[in-house]
């Protein structure tokens, strides 16, 4: 199936496509990045026989797509090119910044509207900080046209209709293509009720988690998109599809106090990623069987950990180590790295 597309060779004719997706989370996608962390440095064990130097995602994938902070971090290693390591500490410093500090609580009323927990400008001044630590103006566009090695997009919900929209670091010809900034675009992706809804030119965004916190349909879409827009047939063109969430949530009640609701359920139901991940598993189960299609969440220790406890690292990534090192991730992780 080799064929070019605008100009650019197809990486399926060389080594099959790669594909990531990330869930949303809050602070617990630092679970995401200690689980892509440890699939990097087997990475480089395999390839350079050493894991002192990291392969970068944006060196082993081919399209990134996340949603909420989960496309944050999409776009911290894809579209900024960052490691893993520099990664995680961009992210943390972006979570206390954001998270150290909550807005005066208003009374809560049934004609009025939501207040946003935490402040918006101080997401925005994080982010820019982030890019001016990258050499990077913050007017810096997220689509610059330039020939990148790693393709990457965001969900967010467009808040006119609800429904779900994705900003890309590319264009597609048979898809509406809005011209963002890339803080616009971190800032469209994680504005959930905790922060203000994100303008882009008439256009309003809320977080794409409120539709889409398990990605991995969007990012199975824009491949087909990309690379067999004729056909669709997507799946002969998979070498390996990862897909990393941020820990179970768990089983719990349904709260019936509606502040409660609010601020508890309400949560978890907009967090709940395994369901969407049966029903692609259940389409993609032969790639599961032949180890090309992996699902990688942190299935205990994580469940109390709030969306918004930046303090708690030393708990995420203990619970992740501890998934990480049982026997059957081991086999995956390895698995993973020699697809």
């Amino acid at each position: 199936m080799a064929n070019q597309r605008d100009g650019e060779m197809n990486p399926v004719d060389a080594t099959g496509l790669c594909l990531l997706s990330l869930d949303g989370g809050g602070v617990r996608g630092l679970s995401t990045l200690f689980i892509l962390k440890r699939l990097m440095e087997q990475l480089s064990r395999e390839r350079q026989g050493s894991s002192q130097q990291l392969f970068k995602p944006c060196e082993a994938f081919d399209l990134i797509g996340g949603t909420g902070t989960g496309g944050l971090i999409a776009i911290m290693l894809s579209r900024l090119e960052m490691d893993v390591n520099e990664c995680i500490l961009s992210y943390n410093k972006i979570m206390k910044a954001v998270f150290g500090k909550k807005q005066p609580h208003s009374s809560f009323k049934w004609t009025s509207k939501i207040q946003p927990r935490f402040d918006s400008e101080t997401l925005k001044s994080a982010v820019e900080e982030m890019l001016k630590d990258k050499g990077i103006s913050k007017v810096e566009r997220f689509n610059n046209e330039n020939n990148q090695r790693c393709k990457v997009f965001v969900c967010a919900t467009a808040q006119e209709t609800s429904s779900i929209t994705l900003l890309r670091s590319y264009e597609l010809l048979s898809k509406p293509n809005f011209s963002a900034t890339i803080c616009e675009a971190a800032l469209a992706t994680s504005a959930t009720s905790f922060f203000d809804p994100v303008t882009i030119g008439a256009r309003q965004f809320v977080e794409g988690a409120l539709g889409a916190n398990n990605p991995v349909e969007e990012v199975e879409g824009e491949a087909a998109n990309i690379w067999c827009e004729e056909t669709g047939d997507l799946k002969p063109l998979v070498k390996c599809f990862i897909s990393i969430g941020t820990g179970n949530p768990g089983k719990k009640a349904i709260n019936d106090n509606m502040l409660g609701f609010l601020s508890d359920t309400l949560v978890r139901m907009v967090t709940e990623t395994e369901r969407t991940e049966k029903k692609f598993i259940a389409r993609w189960a032969q790639h599961f069987d032949e180890k090309r299609y992996f699902r990688f969440n942190v299935e205990q220790g994580l469940q109390d950990v709030a969306l918004v406890e930046y303090k708690e690292q030393g708990k995420i990534e203990a619970a992740t180590d501890e998934y990480l090192i049982h026997q059957s991730q081991k086999f995956r992780v390895r698995d993973c790295v020699i697809a």
